[in-house]
């Protein structure tokens, strides 16, 4: 896709070249090295301009106002208040505990750091009217934005959160079979004689929770075939309010562990990356942007595939 400049893609790209982490970094270090009780305390002093890395930041306070909620979860910090919500199990990638301290920080940056890509994409995606995250491989909307040949891939994978399911009236298969496999195993769920993606799309529950299969050639069911567009976009899957660049400073796994009250709970491994889907036509056309975003909140970028 080729587009004459930049200015269609204005609204996302200066929000992505002036990113909040830095912002949340320095309200953090100020919150826990100072005297204050509270993380609102800190917000009511950055009414002035500051610059962080380079970035001149014209309003810290209203910039930071947005993840209010999140921040305030500092506070466990010092003793001040009790988590909203339980805390997942974080292990390193060398699989051992995290600390709860740095668990809650890497905890906090996830949510902040999603909630901003949400804008971030919606306002870049929209320029592109592409299609790609919404369709099988070798669709007929491949193509149109670059992928030409038949791919390697034999199907695409949207994950879905358990109230999500229901927006697609389609087939579910939920077993003990399919809950103990994952897309991934090797081999594949048989069914019928063929693996699961050489079937109708359908819902799958997995190991690793429900998913949306897209065979080869298929397109998302709630895809207007006239329009192209979603036809439940203000009630879309939250993985696809994020397309193609996604807060990775955590990754959930598979696995649970067990809480000292018995409770199970899941378990993410941290990774502190921003993952950029490379297929995307806005990632290809702002990579540098998009590794100087992860770099200035002290993240590793990463570009991969997901359609190869």
């Amino acid at each position: 896709m080729n587009f004459e400049d930049d200015n269609i893609f204005e609204p996302g790209l200066s929000r992505l070249k002036k990113p909040v982490l830095p912002l949340v970094n320095m309200l953090q270090f100020l919150y826990l090295s100072g005297p204050f009780a509270t993380v609102d305390e800190v917000l009511n002093r950055l009414t002035k301009a500051v610059e962080l890395e380079g970035i001149h930041y014209e309003n810290p306070k209203q910039m930071l106002e947005e993840y209010r909620c999140f921040l305030k979860e500092f506070e466990v910090m010092k003793g001040k208040k009790k988590l909203s919500a339980a805390l997942p199990f974080i292990i390193d990638e060398k699989n051992e505990p995290v600390a709860k301290r740095l668990s809650l920080e890497l905890w906090i940056k996830q949510q902040v750091l999603s909630q901003e890509l949400e804008t971030i994409n919606s306002a870049l995606c929209g320029p592109c009217g592409c299609v790609l995250c919404c369709t099988g491989p070798n669709s007929e909307f491949d193509e149109a934005a670059g992928f030409k040949g038949k791919m390697k891939q034999e199907f695409f994978e949207i994950p879905l959160a358990d109230n999500e399911v229901d927006l697609f009236g389609l087939k579910r298969f939920d077993t003990a079979e399919t809950r103990a496999m994952t897309t991934q195993s090797v081999p594949p769920l048989q069914m019928a004689q063929a693996p699961f993606y050489k079937h109708a799309t359908a819902v799958y529950h997995w190991k690793n929770g429900w998913s949306l299969i897209l065979p080869e050639g298929s397109a998302c069911p709630q895809l207007a075939a006239d329009t192209k567009r979603c036809l439940v976009y203000a009630k879309r899957p939250e993985v696809c309010r994020k397309p193609q660049i996604f807060a990775y400073v955590l990754e959930q796994t598979p696995d649970t562990a067990k809480r000292s009250d018995g409770v199970l709970i899941p378990v993410y491994m941290a990774r502190n990356k921003v993952l950029a889907v490379w297929d995307c036509p806005y990632v290809r056309r702002f990579q540098h942007e998009i590794g100087a975003y992860a770099e200035f909140g002290g993240l590793e970028p990463i570009f991969k595939k997901s359609k190869t």
